[in-house]
């Protein structure tokens, strides 16, 4: 099982980088040292239907706080994070669009105001051959910005489920963490910042300004 190193027990905090009422700045994202997002890379079972494997997760998760990725769509943890930290804000501010938060995810990702669109552009696709099971955690308190502080214990904790869930999906965890490509980037309906100093992660995170509904 793929754990993440407890050597350094620290805790960080997600601070004001996805806010609603006011447009994304990469610079405010999160510090270097993020734990990591609650996703597990799997191959994917060819024989069975994209549609097949659908119905054996949704059997198989415990709760809508589990869903799949596509390949590529999330670049990497802080990318993750981020568009975790707007669902959580939507959550608790209930505007959500979609009634799950599996869903709401897929749309935020995608960068899209459409749930369906979301679910086409993040979701996944049967050209796949790996998908990324993931957990959105439910941390307490009023917001999710600054005071929000995610363990590095947080990924380790529901790994034994995620293992579970990819095991009957007939799938084989894939040792390896989200990084950014400018296929996952296209994928998702995004576009390449222009500058020299933006980097494509930056231009993932700030492709999900576009999921904002004020």
């Amino acid at each position: 099982m793929l754990l993440q190193s407890e050597m350094k027990p620290k805790e960080y905090s997600l601070i004001t980088m996805a806010r609603i009422d006011y447009p994304l700045s990469p610079e405010r994202i999160m510090s270097e040292l993020v734990p990591w997002f609650t996703t597990w890379g799997f191959d994917l079972d060819t024989s069975k239907s994209i549609s097949d494997t659908i119905s054996l997760f949704m059997e198989s998760r415990e709760s809508p706080r589990w869903g799949l990725l596509g390949n590529g769509v999330v670049a990497s943890e802080r990318h993750a994070w981020s568009a975790w930290t707007i669902l959580r804000r939507l959550e608790l501010h209930g505007k959500c669009v979609a009634k799950s938060p599996d869903t709401e995810f897929l749309r935020i990702v995608a960068g899209t105001r459409q749930i369906k669109e979301g679910i086409r552009r993040s979701g996944l696709s049967q050209d796949d051959k790996i998908g990324w099971v993931f957990y959105l955690p439910e941390h307490r308190g009023e917001t999710p910005l600054g005071s929000e502080r995610i363990p590095r214990s947080c990924y380790n904790t529901h790994s034994n489920n995620a293992m579970r869930i990819i095991s009957s999906l007939n799938g084989r965890l894939v040792v390896k963490r989200p990084v950014p490509t400018e296929f996952g980037l296209s994928r998702i309906g995004g576009d390449v910042l222009d500058g020299e100093s933006d980097s494509l992660e930056t231009s993932f995170i700030h492709h999900l300004t576009n999921s904002i509904i004020n």
